[in-house]
């Protein structure tokens, strides 16, 4: 947090990956790579540690229900092939 402060232009930057995450996982989801947006998921769920006011308790959610839907969506793909 105290980083934020020494470097200012580190928020800004931070959003920016967060914004990109968040196209990159929606881009992921269409194109059925479930381990690609569990990354982003984990990715916004640490960036959400570093931007402590705001919209970091939504981007922590978001994270953690795309590592969860990656979770559950690449069980279901091994699961079908495996048949």
């Amino acid at each position: 947090m105290e980083a934020l402060y020494l470097y200012p232009w580190a928020a800004p930057l931070l959003v920016g990956i967060a914004i990109l995450s968040l196209i990159g996982t929606y881009i992921s989801f269409k194109q059925e790579k479930y381990l690609l947006m569990m990354s982003m998921g984990i990715t916004q769920t640490l960036i959400s540690t570093f931007l402590v006011t705001g919209a970091a308790p939504v981007l922590f959610g978001v994270g953690l229900t795309q590592i969860y839907l990656g979770v559950v969506n690449v069980k279901r793909v091994k699961a079908v092939r495996h048949e």
